[in-house]
């Protein structure tokens, strides 16, 4: 049986999967009044900016003392102020009523439970010891004493969108090949050269790109986008990663694993549940079990899924 050149590298984990979580408008409005709670620091059209949206504007942001900490929070109200005035406009015209919109604050909504979900459960997994950080370098030598840079040829493309029509792609060889089938489908792309650094890649999809046979191209998903990469490495650099910096990185990927792991015990049985009760109109449920699988986006988790042969 001939062997196909082309593989599916599909990325998957609990909490970056769709979650079906609304925000109810009752919860907006409790919300909106504990936003209320606090020194006011400034006034828009009748409504307060609190301390704590300012705080929550710089979240994230290393905050220098003194008179420079004063110009920053200063530049970061003043975004406040223009996102809130500009946004008032916005509602003046209707904007807000609009079908658009609300497609939107529904998916945002979502994402920002998702998120505070993920940093509830995070907050409980105490922080990895330097023992275990070392031992995931040297069980992961290609991101760290050897680490490895890509340079690969690559074509960015938008997900078909009968993803049944992906199956078309595992037997072909080369890039040219890749073209000329998304040129055939009328669908958009860029093809233009990339790198990859395995550092920044999930451990499970490094390992199963080195597995590959030199110049076999796959196929990986941008996550959180309907757009797929293919690829194919032309060159590979080592590029050695160690000391402090290194030592830091491979505490946050053993704290990630971590995190994947107790959110899989946590969640997994309820998700099941919720995905087992969903009802699909015809052609739009998942593939059943043993067909081609299309590829989606994901956590680090990831796995590979076969070619057809």
């Amino acid at each position: 049986m001939r062997r196909a050149n082309m593989r599916k590298m599909i990325s998957g984990g609990l909490l970056a999967g769709t979650m079906l979580l609304a925000l109810g408008a009752c919860g907006k409005k409790d919300a909106a009044a504990g936003l209320e709670k606090g020194q006011v620091i400034a006034t828009v059209d009748g409504k307060d900016i609190t301390i704590h949206e300012l705080n929550a504007e710089l979240q994230g942001i290393q905050m220098p003392t003194g008179e420079a900490r004063k110009i920053i929070e200063q530049n970061a109200l003043q975004q406040i102020i223009n996102r809130r005035i500009l946004s008032d406009i916005a509602r003046e015209r209707g904007l807000d009523k609009t079908p658009a919109y609300l497609l939107q604050e529904r998916r945002a909504d979502d994402q920002i439970l998702v998120d505070m979900l993920q940093r509830s459960i995070a907050s409980t997994i105490p922080q990895p010891t330097k023992s275990e950080a070392q031992k995931f370098m040297d069980d992961n030598p290609e991101m760290f004493a050897q680490r490895k840079i890509f340079t690969v040829d690559q074509i960015q493309f938008e997900l078909p969108a009968d993803e049944a029509k992906l199956k078309a792609f595992q037997p072909l060889k080369t890039m040219e090949e890749v073209q000329a089938k998304l040129d055939a489908d009328h669908l958009q792309y860029k093809r233009a050269p990339g790198q990859m650094d395995a550092l920044r890649m999930p451990p499970q999809l490094l390992q199963q790109i080195l597995k590959l046979p030199a110049g076999e191209v796959f196929i990986i998903p941008v996550p959180g986008r309907p757009i797929l990469v293919a690829n194919k490495i032309v060159e590979t650099k080592v590029v050695p990663f160690t000391g402090d910096q290194a030592l830091a990185a491979a505490m946050q990927q053993v704290q990630m694993r971590k995190l994947n792991d107790l959110a899989n015990k946590e969640l997994e049985g309820k998700v099941k549940a919720a995905r087992d009760a969903v009802k699909y109109q015809p052609g739009y449920g998942p593939a059943k079990p043993g067909a081609p699988t299309p590829a989606a986006s994901g956590s680090p988790a990831a796995s590979a899924s076969p070619a057809a042969k």
